[in-house]
């Protein structure tokens, strides 16, 4: 509940007071203050000190120069500098023609902003900090959840180090790195912790599009393991002011379910085979390891974290079927980045799974003391 008494608290503030340095300040001290008073301190084992030397290297990469994405000279960028220069969310541009993606959620065009404001400025290579923030944000979530379900510093200090190149994606500049922090906070968090994980999990949709449907697929999973859905509500609070402007304002989207197109496509199975074999997938290697793993640790793998995957997965290829875009075109652009959503989570509950099955004296996780 603080958490969320915080959030309202700095979407207050941001309505009310004009952007300024002066304005950051109360609201900041007010969120470290809060989690400081929530947050209880552990001191990790040494070797978490190779997951810093890589997380410092990644920091000189994302801080290298301006981001260099198209999406974000064509879409992100855009949109965070005409706020900047609006003092505000500018809705007359979202509703132009030349607004790329305008239905997209505003909040790391926003956080572009809170940078430019803090330094004094607009200055595109910081926003490499803003990559760097949310993967060090993650790895913390990450080595907590190891602590608690392995119950081993070594382990936890072991698979943060793993999850740093996961974490630490190259897209800088664009939403997929706070995407991919996010929702995988918000599936880790989900057995133990889900107030905070339903509160990852709005953020996420706040994002991009990919976390509505991931708050769908959650919620499907939730159903299917008989699982307390309510649980989620948080998540809607979030994500529905910006369902409530987009349609309100008309923010269209160019991704529309034309089912006639979804037949016209099915009924060419080789096309769509062939544009997702001609993509690249990022990390094959990688990919099998994680498929031996989880035959390997079946039985102890986080069922939950695989359903809700398992569904956001089926989602995207929903979503390419549909495309008004060639498929092979779009797959080819797009694909290995939404791998990366969804491989982080899997990697942490199969090297956590197999953790367990090396080390059998380690207690389970109980059933009983899952929320319902």
């Amino acid at each position: 509940m603080r958490i969320l008494v915080t959030l309202g608290c700095i979407a207050a503030s941001l309505c009310v007071l004009p952007w300024s340095r002066w304005a950051l300040i109360p609201i900041a001290i007010m969120v470290v203050v809060v989690f400081a008073v929530k947050a209880r301190p552990r001191i990790p084992h040494p070797l978490i000190v190779i997951a810093g030397v890589l997380l410092m290297g990644y920091a000189l990469y994302a801080t290298l120069a301006p981001p260099w994405e198209a999406d974000f000279l064509a879409d992100w960028g855009v949109k965070g500098r005409t706020f900047w220069e609006a003092g505000g969310i500018d809705w007359k541009y979202l509703q132009t023609e030349t607004s790329v993606h305008p239905d997209y959620p505003p909040l790391v065009p926003l956080l572009f902003d809170f940078v430019a404001i803090a330094s004094g400025g607009w200055n595109d290579a910081l926003f490499g900090l803003i990559n760097v923030a949310f993967a060090l944000g993650l790895l913390v979530v990450i080595h907590g959840v190891a602590l608690e379900e392995n119950g081993s510093k070594l382990t936890a200090a072991i698979v943060t180090a793993i999850a740093v190149p996961l974490a630490a994606t190259p897209w800088i500049g664009i939403a997929d790195g706070p995407l991919i922090a996010y929702a995988t906070s918000g599936l880790l968090l989900m057995r133990r912790h889900p107030m905070a994980a339903s509160v990852m999990l709005g953020f996420a949709a706040a994002t991009k599009n990919e976390g509505l449907t991931l708050i769908l697929a959650v919620a499907i999973a939730m159903i299917v393991l008989r699982r307390d859905v309510r649980r989620l509500w948080p998540a809607v609070v979030i994500a529905l002011p910006w369902l409530i402007c987009r349609l309100v304002l008309h923010l269209q989207s160019d991704l529309t379910f034309n089912l006639s197109r979804i037949f016209e496509r099915l009924s060419d199975p080789g096309s769509v085979v062939s544009a997702f074999m001609s993509a690249p997938f990022g990390r094959p290697l990688f990919l099998v390891a994680l498929l031996v793993g989880l035959v390997i640790a079946w039985r102890r793998v986080d069922k939950f974290v695989l359903t809700a995957v398992g569904i956001q997965f089926l989602f995207y290829i929903a979503v390419y079927l549909a495309t008004p875009h060639d498929i092979t075109w779009h797959v080819r652009w797009s694909w290995e980045r939404l791998i990366a959503h969804l491989t982080p989570s899997l990697a942490i509950v199969i090297l956590l799974a197999n953790a367990r099955a090396a080390s059998p004296r380690v207690e389970e996780p109980s059933s009983s003391a899952l929320p319902a």
